[in-house]
């Protein structure tokens, strides 16, 4: 690559130098692509054993609530016989608890840690994002479960959740499928080029429920959506302006999937690391406008996952991933959206 990154850990949790890890580059096609759609999948990026630490922690934490449940006569059985893709949607014709303690994103393990900070992901956030990168800890595990309404997502935009300050930076969104994501299976749709727009569209809560959607008359006429179907092992790149939906799930197995967020470490942030002269005034050096905010998304914390000025002040190990979340205090957000 030419240059020295340093990255935060390898799978196992161990310090290692970007440059000894990280042999993958995105093309120049589908840098454009990106440039271009606000959207790009990009396949054979993460091996078997990049993805296997995490999902070994899933199993785990499903075993974990699964042997609560049968103890308590919540559930007959603990399924332990079923596969990686089968065995929650066993659980969950019984008993939804597990999927949703999954879904309120309760992991901080090494496994999880380990992709968040994998070299080859952070070589793509290097590409739009800088050598200075904040990841957000607000990675969402989704398993979404054959024929659940729990696990569609509407029509939104990822900077509908994120502070209208940071309307018109670029925050990356790298959504990872844990198994083959197909149309069948519920995997993602896009409106590409959208995100050429700075303003996000209009957003609604709905009552009783934790998202946010862009109803019909708000998306914008005469763009047609694209099925992001993607492979184990590739990823998707999303823009936080771009449009994007995923509907049920019509196979009987889980596509599981995680959606990782990285930004410029010049953007507003709560992440605790030595501002560079070029990050003090993202008024001035950005060209944003309004008044800065702590964070671009105050509820979760942030923390500097690779940086050539500052390597020591990189989060390194998941002890101190896991410490981080669970000493972060919310804070709160901008109301902006009307609730129906």
């Amino acid at each position: 690559m030419g240059r020295t990154y340093h990255s935060a850990t390898d799978n196992r949790g161990l310090d290692v130098p970007m440059h000894e890890m990280a042999s993958f580059s995105l093309t120049q096609d589908q840098i454009q692509a990106f440039n271009r759609d606000g959207v790009v999948i990009v396949p054979d990026v993460l091996s078997e054993d990049d993805l296997r630490p995490a999902l070994d922690d899933i199993d785990e934490m499903i075993d974990r609530l699964a042997t609560k449940l049968v103890a308590s006569g919540q559930l007959s059985r603990d399924y332990r016989e079923q596969d990686f893709e089968h065995r929650l949607a066993c659980i969950s014709r019984e008993t939804d608890q597990v999927a949703r303690a999954i879904w309120n994103g309760a992991m901080h393990s090494p496994g999880i840690f380990g992709i968040l900070t994998n070299p080859r992901l952070l070589e793509v956030a290097r590409t739009f994002c800088g050598e200075e990168i904040v990841a957000s800890s607000v990675y969402r595990l989704r398993p979404k479960i054959p024929h659940y309404e729990y696990g569609a997502v509407p029509w939104h935009q990822d900077a509908g959740y994120t502070e209208p300050f940071c309307d018109k930076a670029m925050i990356l969104t790298v959504w990872v499928p844990l198994v083959d994501a197909t149309e069948e299976r519920g995997c993602m749709w896009a409106l590409p080029g959208v995100h050429h727009n700075p303003t996000v569209l209009t957003h609604v809560a709905r009552q009783g429920k934790s998202y946010l959607q862009i109803l019909d008359p708000d998306l914008p006429a005469g763009v047609q959506p694209v099925c992001l179907e993607v492979k184990k092992g590739g990823i998707v790149l999303l823009h936080n302006r771009t449009p994007h939906v995923s509907y049920e799930n019509r196979s009987d197995i889980v596509r599981w999937s995680m959606d990782l967020r990285y930004q410029s470490a010049a953007l507003p942030t709560n992440a605790r690391f030595t501002r560079l002269p070029q990050e003090m005034d993202p008024l001035k050096n950005l060209g944003l406008e309004g008044d800065v905010p702590v964070a671009c998304y105050p509820p979760e914390a942030d923390f500097l996952v690779a940086s050539a000025a500052r390597p020591h002040e990189v989060i390194r190990t998941p002890q101190a991933f896991a410490r981080l979340r669970e000493a972060h205090m919310p804070g709160p957000t901008t109301p902006r959206w009307r609730t129906i």
